[in-house]
């Protein structure tokens, strides 16, 4: 049974709207509009063409349309944090999504095509209050839902029941997806998939989209027509309200948005009524298709137990950052990287400058902004290819595999007792991790936080505080043989301002950390198919995102050499740098590249002869000036116009400031 467009919607017939669809019989792209009397005779042209030999009314358009009949589906794919539903959309889809063991990885609408169907994978919830911008995106997806795949850990049954029964209290059509069954398997235990189907009225069917046991059930269960059960009595609202099953459970469980719309409020308290109600069924049920395993001092609790202690966690965080740092740091900033940088500079930049010398005329304007020192494609392919290829692929990789085996989330429970000092959470270790490989991949990966204030926060600390590795390389180069008081002193002052600055921006900053709500996976050993496509994935969206911010850097600091702008900024600068941090004039070229690239600022002061003091004096005012190009211009992007700059200037203030403090007061 079909429908043609529009008539199975449920648009209200007062509002106009414009949509385009696909003429099945002739392929032209034709465009109609509800709410237009025209609408009404196209459609019912269009339903004569494809069926002409029915004669049903127009108030009742429903007819075979061949095997298809434009009537394709939305289904919606809906579940808690880390319980492999991404995984299932990728299996039904064929498309390739990021599979995490960390929440905030799918935070926005993922889409694809099953048959002639629609599907969207949605955040992961715990429930349906609307209280995050996950739960308010899936109730939104909610709405105008075919069908719904509820997808639950099968480790994990009675914590997901509770979602299915918000599912099913609301009368939508559900089928519900046992994941991860291989793994009760493994562990002898047993879900009577019958009984809890016997219980909830809908479809159960357990699967592992891991090993794709049982996906061929699933997909013809959803070629099937699920049922969907009337509102029961205690979820009913007036008719007058004209609200859905899903917007009535809303109201009654104190929803601001169907109060304000319906212009009554529920008594208070019910919210945490229907809560406790609906967490004893979810238990109850769970305990009569499941048993919970006898609790054991199994290896992996002893390990969990270690992690998540004050000492064994930190010990445990010392040796993973160093790791990561190490690898980042060393072999790849400054082995990989400078490797890069020395084959493309000596064997295709020579390449590529021939090649337009023979379209261009060399020294021409166009010339050297393509090519010249700083040029779109010279300085552009220098940056993209030799520094964030690498640096993006090994640091994904890296995150990659602590989110496979499961140690993220352990890292973020541990660190976020010392998070909530500074106005953040536990989530805020990927993107301040990240910024320690690059701050231009950290700052996008700031929208995993949760609130604004929280993103605010995380992007001044990457932008003030965090050196990006290439130019941690640099500093630990001209800090190893200066002795271990410069070193000290440099890390005291990062260290002490990243503190500070986190403890004052919560304290004066409006709101409040939002809380840290995550479940801790099975540990386990990553999965090498898993982290590759993870890795290859993310590299591929941050290179689509920041290399034209790259090309676009690069080009206005060419803009700038061509006009005189930078040589006329470090004739400028070089006295007063002279008077205030203790530098030679020619210092000033070190801050202006710096604001290229970061590195390249700090590897200027191998060149001057300049004494320990003077190093670490620079160091500390380089690694607080602000970030360089690229990143500026993403934190313009994420954070708008007024904040970028406000927090742009407040970059240059601290590291005057601080620099000028270090002049007089650091070790000589």
């Amino acid at each position: 049974m079909c429908f043609l467009p529009y008539f199975d919607r449920g648009f209200p017939a007062s509002e106009t709207r414009e949509k385009e669809r696909w003429d099945l019989l002739s392929g032209r792209e034709i465009k109609t509009f509800l709410g237009h009397p025209l609408s009404v005779l196209l459609t019912f042209v269009l339903h004569h063409q494809a069926c002409p030999g029915s004669q049903s009314p127009l108030s009742s358009i429903a007819c075979p349309w061949g095997d298809n009949a434009m009537s394709a589906r939305q289904i919606i794919l809906v579940g808690n944090p880390n319980v492999g539903k991404s995984f299932v959309f990728q299996r039904l889809t064929g498309r390739y999504v990021e599979v995490s063991n960390f929440p905030g990885t799918t935070v926005q609408l993922l889409e694809g095509e099953y048959g002639a169907d629609h599907i969207i994978d949605t955040p992961g919830v715990y429930g349906l209050s609307r209280l995050s911008d996950e739960e308010k995106i899936t109730v939104a997806a909610l709405k105008n839902a075919d069908l719904i795949i509820n997808v639950i850990d099968g480790t994990r049954l009675s914590r997901d029941l509770f979602l299915t029964l918000q599912l099913l209290d609301a009368c939508l059509p559900v089928i519900v997806v046992i994941n991860m069954i291989d793994e009760v398997e493994k562990r002898g235990l047993r879900i009577d998939t019958a009984l809890l189907e016997e219980i909830l009225n809908v479809p159960v069917i357990g699967i592992s989209a891991a090993t794709g046991k049982n996906l061929g059930v699933l997909r013809s269960q959803m070629d099937s027509k699920v049922r969907t059960s009337t509102l029961k009595k205690e979820w009913e609202t007036p008719q007058s309200w004209h609200l859905t099953g899903i917007e009535s459970v809303l109201w009654h469980e104190e929803d601001e948005v169907i109060s304000r719309q319906v212009g009554h409020r529920t008594a208070n308290g019910m919210r945490e009524i229907h809560y406790v109600d609906r967490r004893i069924r979810a238990d109850d049920m769970a305990s009569q298709v499941w048993q919970e395993p006898a609790e054991s001092g199994g290896l992996q609790k002893r390990v969990d137990q270690w992690l998540l202690s004050p000492i064994g966690g930190l010990v445990a965080a010392i040796a993973v950052l160093g790791i990561i740092y190490y690898i980042l740091g060393t072999l790849v900033a400054r082995m990989t990287v400078d490797w890069l940088e020395q084959s493309i500079t000596q064997f295709v930049l020579p390449v590529v400058v021939k090649l337009v010398s023979l379209v261009l005329a060399p020294h021409s304007w166009i010339y050297q902004l393509l090519v010249g020192p700083y040029g779109v494609i010279s300085a552009g392919l220098l940056y993209i290819v030799a520094l964030l290829l690498p640096l993006v692929t090994a640091f994904y990789f890296l995150l990659a595999v602590l989110e496979d085996t499961g140690y993220l989330p352990r890292l973020a429970t541990w660190l976020d007792r010392w998070f909530l000092r500074l106005g953040l959470n536990g989530r805020a270790v990927i993107p301040l991790v990240l910024g320690f490989g690059c701050v231009t991949m950290a700052t996008l990966t700031t929208r995993v936080l949760e609130s604004q204030r929280e993103q605010t926060i995380a992007t001044i600390l990457l932008a003030w505080t965090v050196p990006c590795s290439a130019q941690m390389g640099i500093i630990v180069g001209l800090l190893s043989g200066l002795g271990v008081k410069y070193a000290l002193a440099y890390a005291f002052t990062i260290v002490g301002l990243f503190i500070g600055v986190g403890t004052v921006l919560d304290k004066t900053l409006p709101g409040r950390p939002v809380p840290l709500l995550l479940d801790l996976p099975q540990l386990r050993y990553p999965n090498g198919a898993n982290v590759f496509w993870k890795t290859r994935a993310k590299m591929l969206e941050f290179l689509r995102e920041a290399w034209p911010l790259f090309v676009v850097g690069a080009g206005l600091i060419e803009l700038g050499e061509m006009t005189g702008l930078l040589p006329a900024m470090d004739h400028m600068l070089g006295p007063f740098l002279q008077y205030w941090l203790g530098l030679p004039p020619a210092a000033a070229q070190s801050f202006l590249l710096g604001f290229i690239r970061r590195d390249f600022g700090a590897a200027g002061f191998y060149q001057m002869g300049l004494t320990a003091h003077q190093i670490v004096t620079g160091a500390v005012t380089l690694t607080l000036f602000v970030p360089c190009i690229a990143s500026t211009l993403v934190i313009f992007k994420e954070r708008g116009w007024r904040d970028g700059f406000l927090i742009w200037v407040g970059s240059i203030c601290l590291a005057l400031v601080m620099g000028g403090f270090m002049a007089r007061l650091g070790p000589v």
